[in-house]
């Protein structure tokens, strides 16, 4: 019996400690291992149990307010939010009870929930002020690849009595899955991961781990047996790509929607061709066609109409997409668009009404209900419970079906998570509105606070300002200098030329102001002043100074999900009296993926016809104990095509700034 590992097949030295353990519980006894690869499985294995060990504490075993059934979830943030399945909480409700590993039970409550995409955000309680909660960082899910190791965490068939969760390895089967939903755009699971990790009932929600304990996907689906509800090794996990795009989505306390084109590709002549578009539609009005063939969609080459629909289905409503489509002629057209949401049915149908609609269509409308139309009902299968365990009268219904023959009864089924609600439907609101606008705006602020802590050395004891100097360009033109100055307090002064052409604006702290050489000085509205671009980036760095200068802005609020500078982004709103708005774009995460929130981009638009520019902010540094942007880029439409470039030259600390340096100016004066 010749078996061997080649360790250069292997992508880490845990998995290749886990293929030479294989190669030990297979080959004869008369084949000893060498001591290179005996050191080498235990060191797979003492980095395997320390990888568990790291986020061991993070899992959560998710329960009702009746403490009875249970699903699972992952702490992703240390203020207690937590990842699971949108059919969870449709089960247990808007609150409950969740337990760690610590063995303690802390209350949890909804934030939001996206019955698409089997997604939702809870926050455990605290029971100490000021507590950090354990969490799992998240992966990037494309690097995931066939054949690597993965770990399922959860509280399956409500095991872990003590909340400790339970822990099962499998392998990566199949990524870029697409597994069809339930209702009308619910319970999709597009571009998601399958394993053969078990995942069994009470798993839904909780992480599915690689090796170095980062969260790839969150649980939600098994294949089982049809009897003895037996994981059959088919499983499949959302993508923590996609789980990361609705995370501001989901933090707005907003029921997310899912975004689509409008439109509808099929394979024909070799590529993938449009074969219906809503005429309405953004995309059509921007230019998509019946027979354009789709090239590329967010920088991905395009090949089957059924990766095209999997790669979409990861995107939230309002995201700003780019595709290429190639025309009669073979002239290629790129298209920038915001997606449209995919609307909702009832998140759960009332008690199958359709037999009663029916009524008016017999011969003898006069007949009352019969139990014949209720028979037919089990042509939509329930899958199995997978949040909420049945006690078992339930299954008595399924019997009946269970023993009529099939066609191919050597198939398993993949039965989709059956969303049970309690005494009372739970309150997601309405799909895509803000439910909670006290709790939107807690949140909201707490990202600005955020911000404000790692972009400063310290808070500011005394009174004190920031002051900019930069020159502009137009290509390599130098067009003229710009000079910003922002206060602690709030106050804002900006000085820009742009080819010889002079604007001064600011705010003293009591009145918004512009001069200009030609028209002398004028008071204006916050919202004027926050349409010049040049004065609305004052305003966004101001914030890193005192966490409530952007509330003079307006009031705060997170909007959702968005993208700026081709990243994702909390879109934060700050909302005038007159309703008037000026938009702030955060980051989620660096290039590597890690939590880290920073100024994307600043603007008082957010569609593609808006005429005023918007503001990329980049290539952060520390300058004067402060984290600043030393290149900032103005920017048009959803493309965000480059007008003028910033260079940040000079930084000054100014302490107990002069009152009049943000006073209005009068006549000549420098």
């Amino acid at each position: 019996m010749n078996i061997s590992c080649s360790l250069g097949r292997f992508r880490t030295p845990v998995a290749a400690g886990l293929c030479l353990a294989l190669v030990a519980s297979l080959a004869p006894a008369a084949d000893e291992l060498t001591p290179g690869e005996l050191a080498a499985i235990r060191a797979a294995e003492e980095a395997r149990i320390a990888a568990i060990d790291s986020v061991y504490g993070a899992v959560v075993a998710i329960y009702g307010n009746d403490r009875k059934g249970g699903g699972s979830g992952v702490l992703y943030d240390p203020a207690g939010y937590a990842l699971t399945n949108h059919h969870v909480v449709a089960a247990a409700g808007v609150d409950g009870w969740a337990g760690l590993a610590d063995g303690q039970l802390y209350r949890w409550k909804i934030i939001g929930t996206d019955p698409g995409g089997d997604v939702a955000i809870i926050q455990l309680i605290a029971k100490e002020k000021g507590k950090k909660f354990p969490i799992a960082p998240l992966a990037d899910s494309e690097r995931v690849r066939v054949g690597d190791w993965a770990m399922a965490m959860g509280n399956p068939f409500v095991l872990a009595e003590d909340q400790r969760p339970t822990v099962t390895l499998g392998i990566v089967s199949g990524v870029h899955r697409y597994q069809a939903g339930s209702g009308m755009n619910q319970l999709v699971y597009g571009n998601c991961i399958q394993v053969d990790s078990s995942i069994n009932p009470g798993n839904s929600g909780g992480p599915l781990f690689n090796l170095h304990g980062e969260v790839i996907g969150i649980n939600g689906r098994g294949s089982f047996e049809e009897r003895g509800r037996v994981n059959v090794g088919l499983g499949y996990a959302i993508s923590s790509n996609q789980v990361r795009n609705f995370i501001p989505e989901l933090l707005s306390t907003k029921m997310a929607q899912h975004g689509t084109l409008d439109a509808q590709f099929g394979n024909r002549q070799g590529g993938v061709i449009c074969q219906s578009v809503n005429l309405d539609s953004p995309a059509a009005k921007a230019g998509l066609e019946l027979s354009n063939r789709l090239i590329s969609f967010e920088g991905v080459k395009i090949a089957d109409a059924n990766q095209f629909t999997s790669l979409v289905s990861i995107y939230p409503a309002g995201w700003p997409v780019t595709f290429t489509v190639e025309k009669e002629g073979k002239k290629q057209q790129t298209i920038t668009v915001r997606l449209t949401a995919l609307p909702y049915e009832p998140i759960v149908k009332v008690e199958q009404p359709k037999p009663e609609e029916k009524k008016p269509e017999e011969k003898k409308p006069e007949e009352k209900p019969t139990e014949k139309p209720q028979e037919k009902k089990p042509e939509e299968k329930p899958a199995e419970p997978t949040a909420q365990e049945d006690k078992g009268e339930e299954r008595k219904d399924e019997k009946k079906e269970d023993d009529k023959p099939t066609d191919k009864p050597e198939l398993p089924k993949i039965p989709l998570p059956q969303i049970k609600l309690p005494g009372q439907k739970p309150n997601f609101g309405q799909a895509g509105e803000i439910r909670d606008q006290k709790l939107n705006e807690s949140i909201a602020r707490e990202l600005a606070s955020r911000w404000q802590e790692t972009a400063r050395d310290a808070q500011p004891q005394e009174e004190m300002a920031l002051f900019l100097y930069s020159r502009m360009y137009r290509g390599e033109a130098n067009v003229g200098p710009q000079a910003l100055t922002i206060s602690n307090d709030g106050r804002i002064a900006a000085h820009y030329m742009i080819d010889g052409n002079a604007v001064h604006l600011g705010f003293d702290g009591t009145v918004y102001w512009l001069y200009t050489p030609e028209k002398g000085g004028q008071e204006i509205t916050a919202a004027k002043a926050h349409r010049d671009p040049h004065f609305a980036q004052a305003v966004a760095l101001s914030g890193m100074l005192n966490k409530d200068v952007w509330q003079q802005a307006g009031k705060i609020a997170l909007d959702g999900s968005d993208k700026a500078a081709g990243r994702l982004a909390y879109r934060v709103s700050l909302t005038d009296a007159a309703s008037e708005q000026l938009f702030l774009w955060l980051s989620v995460t660096n290039e590597q993926l890690h939590p880290e929130i920073k100024v994307l981009k600043s603007g008082v638009g957010v569609d593609d016809d808006e005429p005023i520019p918007s503001t990329i902010y980049r290539q952060w540094k520390r300058e004067a104990g402060f984290d600043l942007p030393s290149e900032r880029i103005l920017v048009k439409k959803l493309a965000e095509e480059q007008m003028l470039r910033i260079e940040l030259v000079e930084v000054q600390k100014l302490v107990n700034p002069a009152p009049k340096l943000f006073q209005m100016r009068k006549g000549t004066e420098e």
